[in-house]
């Protein structure tokens, strides 16, 4: 059921791997398909990222995209629903197929591939349950959760789009908040990194908070921060209040809003 992705992420595949039927007692019994995306060049992709959908949440993102681009949508077919028979082997392998299809075409129009229906779609549920635990201080379990988000949206994304800038500093400040957290430093680097060469007045207010949680992690590990502490001199030269007024969280959740409110 592998589906290539002819796009400028090139060698990108979203492939159903499995399914299962769930039939907990919280919920009606239903199908949960896994999802996984991957990367294929010269050496596969040793870490892929895998989410678990129902046929509500593809469903869902079709209806999205068909309402707010019916051109670019008309002429998919999508699984249809059923009285009877949800659970036969035959109509869940035509499904999967289906839903391959779906995310192929979405890759293949830049307009889809930068909708909010297709970002919902692929971090909705995970985020839900992160931002629950990061209410309640419980940064460890929220910790694989953002990590996988971060990886899933930057092998569909480009690096500097606002999505995978936001995952990449939730994921940060999460790592911030574990004391001695290993994989603070390279996220870190790597935020810095991207944030370079941004000018999106609204992701920019995240580079404060950002340059200050860097600063503390590059003195945590005994880094010289004399470069990011020039920085934030120069924004303060510049009228930027580099005060430790919001936690690089915080600071997230109010741009992320600003930037995908519906």
């Amino acid at each position: 059921m592998t589906q290539i992705l002819g796009n400028e992420r090139q060698g990108l595949v979203f492939e159903i791997v499995s399914a299962r039927i769930c039939d907990e007692v919280e919920e009606k019994k239903h199908v949960t398909y896994t999802l996984q995306v991957r990367h294929i060049s010269g050496n596969d992709d040793l870490s892929p990222s895998v989410i678990e959908r129902r046929y509500t949440h593809f469903l869902n993102l079709y209806n999205a995209l068909k309402k707010e681009q019916p051109q670019l949508m008309a002429n998919i077919i999508f699984p249809k629903k059923v009285l009877m028979g949800n659970f036969d082997n035959e109509l869940i392998s035509t499904r999967s197929t289906g839903f391959e299809s779906l995310l192929k075409h979405i890759s293949t129009e830049s307009k889809l591939r930068s909708s909010k229906a297709l970002l919902d779609f692929l971090q909705s549920v995970e985020l839900e349950k992160a931002k629950s635990y990061l209410e309640k201080n419980d940064f460890l379990q929220a910790l694989p959760l953002l990590e996988n988000n971060f990886k899933l949206l930057n092998k569909v994304l480009t690096d500097r789009s606002p999505a995978v800038l936001i995952a990449l500093c939730r994921l940060l400040g999460c790592c911030m908040s574990i004391p001695g957290c290993l994989h603070s430093q390279k996220w870190a680097d790597l935020a810095l990194h991207r944030y370079e060469g941004v000018s999106d007045s609204d992701l920019l207010e995240l580079y404060v908070p950002l340059l200050n949680v860097c600063t503390k992690i590059w003195w945590q590990a005994g880094r010289n921060k004399d470069v990011l502490e020039y920085r934030l001199q120069e924004l303060k030269r510049q009228g930027v209040k580099v005060g430790e007024q919001s936690s690089l969280l915080d600071k997230v959740n109010i741009v992320e809003e600003k930037i995908f409110k519906s």
